[in-house]
């Protein structure tokens, strides 16, 4: 005794080769495009890394350059010599120093009452 059933057979169909292909290349495009990316993006990056690098360079050489410029204003003589050529002062501090004597008891009333020639 067999049991018949109404159920058609399926025909199985093959796959079309047509379609594998452009999934195969739908792969390889996408692994294309993200290979040029991320050339490019570090391409990118050193470009600015190299250039950050120069201004660096650029920043560090006129720190020094002003360092050198300080020190050179900063210089005792340099002072001296602004203070002889343009002061008019001169090494010799006995005539240029002034005496307070009774000036807390009796201020002066002129600001130069109270210096000694």
């Amino acid at each position: 005794m067999t049991i018949k059933n109404n159920i058609p057979k399926k025909n199985i169909q093959a796959k079309k080769p047509g379609f594998c292909w452009f999934v195969v290349i739908s792969i390889i495009f996408c692994e294309l495009l993200a290979y040029t990316w991320i050339r490019t993006e570090s391409a990118q990056t050193i470009l600015r890394v190299s250039r950050k690098h120069e201004t660096f360079v650029k920043k560090m050489s006129y720190r020094k350059a002003l360092s050198v410029e300080r020190d050179r204003l900063k210089s005792d003589d340099r002072i001296t010599r602004i203070a002889k050529t343009r002061l008019n002062l001169s090494r010799d501090t006995v005539n240029q120093t002034i005496y307070m004597t009774d000036s807390l008891a009796n201020p002066p009333t002129n600001a130069l009452a109270g210096r000694k020639k």
